[in-house]
């Protein structure tokens, strides 16, 4: 009987500067219609203060979804866990070691890293992957440089603390053509100064720009539209880095900027369609008395994620 799921711990290169990420890949063998042809991308918190993938939040949202997706990947960033290299202080590194992970999902090929894995190594994983019914049985085992991945319709890019700034600083473009949805835990907006400096104002720029272009597409668009990015961002009202008054009134901007640029559309919108496209596009969620660590709420958060990805 062939399994449901198989786990591959592996190191990838960064395509910065060929660093090797430890990475966690999970390849499930969903029937669900709704989960068959998506993949997960966790991102964790500020490696300094001991963030890596194996951490309550990450582990809690793994648990959670990994046996609803194709394809799963907790990895590591620079600094982090086994990774190779230190933290940067602008996040910049951080954004090349994601995409690194999002160019595997969108070639269809985990490429490992050769100062950790050897050709026979590599030999070894094509031949589980087989075993377990992930790879067809003519395939040659032999002559494949990297591992398969199936092919995926839909991303979720989930980044906790740290890994949501990470996550936030990955437009949609830079993603194409993998659709992409984001589900930010935790953002740290008052201190986000201290993690990526002079980068600040660049990030809210980019995280505004991906909010208000899908709220004019969802307002704008055909019937049928080809998938318009989704942000989602959940907060405990006893967030320990950003209080509940500093994240509503930036998230209040968030929407009137969206609602702004809707108001400059032509033909003009109603402003009933434009709060709805508005609604569609950012999605807030707030859990009373949760803090930034989530201990014993890891539940709870996991059911906000799964539910509005899957609504």
């Amino acid at each position: 009987m062939l399994a449901d799921s198989l786990e591959i711990p592996c190191f990838v290169p960064s395509r910065l500067d060929g660093r090797a990420l430890e990475a966690l890949v999970t390849l499930s063998a969903s029937d669900s219609a709704s989960g068959s042809e998506r993949a997960v991308v966790f991102v964790h918190p500020y490696p300094p203060l001991g963030g890596q993938f194996r951490n309550n939040v990450i582990h809690e949202l793994r648990a959670r979804l990994d046996g609803r997706v194709a394809v799963s990947v907790a990895f590591n960033l620079r600094g982090a866990g086994r990774s190779e290299g230190k933290t940067s202080w602008t996040g910049c590194a951080e954004h090349e070691d994601l995409c690194s992970v999002l160019d595997m999902l969108r070639t269809r090929h985990l490429p490992l890293h050769p100062a950790h894995h050897s050709a026979s190594d590599r030999r070894l994983l094509l031949l589980r992957m087989q075993a377990r019914g992930f790879l067809p049985p003519a395939a040659d085992v032999d002559h494949l440089d990297s591992l398969p991945l199936p092919p995926v319709s839909l991303t979720l890019v989930c980044g906790y603390s740290y890994g949501a700034v990470v996550a936030a600083s990955v437009c949609p473009a830079d993603c194409a053509p993998l659709r992409v949805d984001y589900a930010l835990i935790s953002f740290p907006y008052s201190v986000l100064w201290l993690l990526v400096l002079q980068r600040r104002s660049w990030l809210l720029a980019r995280i505004t720009s991906t909010v208000v272009d899908a709220a004019v597409a969802f307002a704008t668009a055909a019937p049928q539209p080809a998938h318009i990015p989704r942000t989602l961002f959940v907060s405990g009202t006893a967030d320990t880095f950003t209080s509940l008054s500093a994240y509503n009134k930036w998230w209040d901007q968030l929407h009137a900027k969206a609602i702004l640029a809707l108001q400059a559309v032509r033909p003009p919108i109603a402003s009933d369609a434009a709060t709805h496209a508005a609604a569609k596009a950012l999605t807030i969620t707030r859990i009373q008395h949760a803090d930034h660590a989530w201990l014993r709420r890891e539940c709870e958060l996991s059911d906000v994620v799964e539910c509005w990805w899957w609504q």
